[in-house]
């Protein structure tokens, strides 16, 4: 039982990690660049370069809190 509760709170602690430094892992590792935009022609180039970063960083944002859920699932269960 110990070891599921360490292991949720492992869960909890990585995706809220990736969820709070999501604009530096988008800077790092140059996500924006990667991100599509279907309506380019529609933008000037600033709202285009802030379009992609905060899709990517979005994107990123949803990555870490998939990565919590099984944190948050376990402790529910666990301190039912």
């Amino acid at each position: 039982m110990n070891f599921l509760k360490i292991l949720a709170f492992l869960f909890l602690a990585a995706g809220f990690g990736i969820v709070f430094a999501a604009r530096t892992i988008v800077k790092k590792y140059h996500l924006d660049q990667k991100s599509k935009c279907d309506f380019e022609n529609e933008m000037t180039g600033e709202e285009l370069q802030q379009y992609k970063v905060n899709k990517a960083t979005v994107n990123v944002k949803m990555m870490g809190m998939l990565v919590a859920l099984p944190g948050l699932i376990l402790i529910v269960v666990l301190f039912k």
